[in-house]
């Protein structure tokens, strides 16, 4: 039998991969915790306690307000000056003399 010889490289990689948006795999998470603390299960049937559609928007709900509490949260400790180019700075003194 012949063998198969497959070359995967950056070229050959998709040009981009679309990030993953923080909400929803938040929400996903929540809905499924919030699902399985809402279902009854008996010996014929599973019933869910409050409507699949309302916990799904709690889910969104939730995700979204602890996104934005985490932003503030972490707002003191990010960088305050994030348009400084240090290229454009002028820093003498900072730049070592090459001995001759």
């Amino acid at each position: 039998m012949g063998r198969l010889n497959i070359r995967l490289d950056a070229m050959s990689a998709p040009a981009s991969i679309a990030p993953a948006d923080p909400v929803r795999d938040l929400a996903s998470r929540i809905f499924v915790e919030l699902v399985c603390r809402n279902i009854v299960v008996t010996d014929s049937a599973a019933e869910v306690k409050c409507s699949p559609e309302n916990l799904a928007k709690i889910s969104f709900k939730l995700a979204d307000i602890f996104q934005r509490v985490e932003v503030a949260i972490k707002a003191p400790s990010m960088p305050k000056n994030q348009e400084f180019d240090m290229k454009a700075a002028s820093l003498p003194g900072w730049e070592a003399e090459v001995p001759k």
